[in-house]
């Protein structure tokens, strides 16, 4: 009688303990719970060309950037097409040129500046003319891209700074683009022109006669002194994405520094890297022009001074190119 009365006990007793797993299992997941199972994505995209050959290492090997955290990189094929993305939002992270990165914000466009990643492309190209200072140009005509564009700008702005007129002492030719120029150059064509990298490893690649006469980066410098770097292009974040995943950015960011420092140390494989993911150069090409793209990690708080007085260069040449007026502080991303 007394082992049924015991049987009975611990079969209620089992019965109750079952009833209370059960009752958990059927609880609903808490808001954490079902956020950590869910999968983000964080869009990644810059315009093929230097500013995205500092992430090449990120995108062959997808760093762990955090649980269920995945990364879609894709190269933009024309700014175009980069633009319409960051306006309609798509992108979360992008490299950009700076003076973009500000006329968005000034547009209301929810993207921070968090990193400078380019310190300038640009340089001067001869072509059998003998160039030795800013003097030597004088009478000469100098080819161009667009009219109005950052190098077009910088050119103007440089050249008012060593005592030359832009409208008068020189003359300046536009041509529609890269391609168009670099075909110039290579074809004895145009006997001076202002290049970025890669187009001029891919010209002095070409035509041995071409060499670089002036780098406008050191000349940006001794204008402005070594500490103001050229802050031609930068790494722009979506603001509430950071706000709403600030690890995940974190992560990213350490990720990208990582990814700058081997590039600059392995030019090489980079290079290798660049052509196989589609960068908008050849492995060799990359490798060459690897040194002269000026790739440096700098968080932007740390690089404001730089920013701001490239984007005061700019205001005061063409406003519009950065939306009208210097962004307020609230552009600069803070981890």
């Amino acid at each position: 009688m007394k082992r049924k009365l015991l049987a009975c006990v611990f079969l209620c007793m089992f019965l109750v303990v079952i009833s209370g797993c059960r009752q958990l299992d059927n609880s609903k997941p808490t808001k954490e719970e079902i956020e950590a199972k869910e999968i983000v994505t964080i869009n990644v995209t810059a315009l093929k060309g230097p500013t995205i050959v500092g992430m090449v290492k990120m995108i062959e090997e997808e760093p762990f950037l955090g649980e269920n955290v995945v990364a879609d990189y894709s190269v933009a094929q024309s700014p175009d097409i980069l633009v319409s993305k960051l306006l309609s939002g798509e992108v979360d992270i992008a490299t950009i040129p700076t003076n973009l990165a500000a006329k968005l914000y000034n547009k209301g466009i929810p993207y921070q500046l968090a990193v400078m990643n380019t310190w300038g492309v640009l340089y001067v190209l001869s072509n059998g003319v003998e160039v030795e200072n800013w003097e030597d140009l004088k009478g000469k005509k100098i080819n161009l891209m667009a009219k109005g564009a950052t190098p077009d700008i910088v050119l103007r702005y440089l050249l008012s700074k060593n005592g030359i007129d832009p409208d008068k002492d020189v003359s300046l030719e536009y041509t529609s683009g890269h391609i168009e120029l670099a075909q110039k150059m290579i074809a004895g064509k145009a006997a001076l022109a202002v290049m970025p990298e890669p187009w001029v490893t891919k010209i002095l690649h070409e035509n041995s006669n071409v060499r670089i006469v002036l780098d406008l980066q050191d000349e940006w410098k001794k204008v402005h002194g070594q500490e103001v770097a050229f802050a031609q292009a930068c790494l722009v974040v979506k603001k509430d994405l950071a706000e709403k995943y600030p690890g995940v950015i974190k992560t990213f960011l350490e990720e990208y520094e990582k990814s700058i420092d081997w590039v600059n140390q392995n030019p090489a494989a980079a290079g290798v890297l660049a052509e196989k993911h589609g960068l908008g150069m050849k492995a060799r090409t990359a490798e060459d022009a690897i040194p002269r793209c000026n790739i440096r990690y700098m968080d932007a708080w740390e690089a404001k001074p730089a920013i701001e007085k490239f984007l005061t260069v700019l205001m005061n040449f063409s406003p519009e190119t950065i939306g009208g007026r210097i962004p307020d502080e609230g552009f600069f991303f803070k981890k």
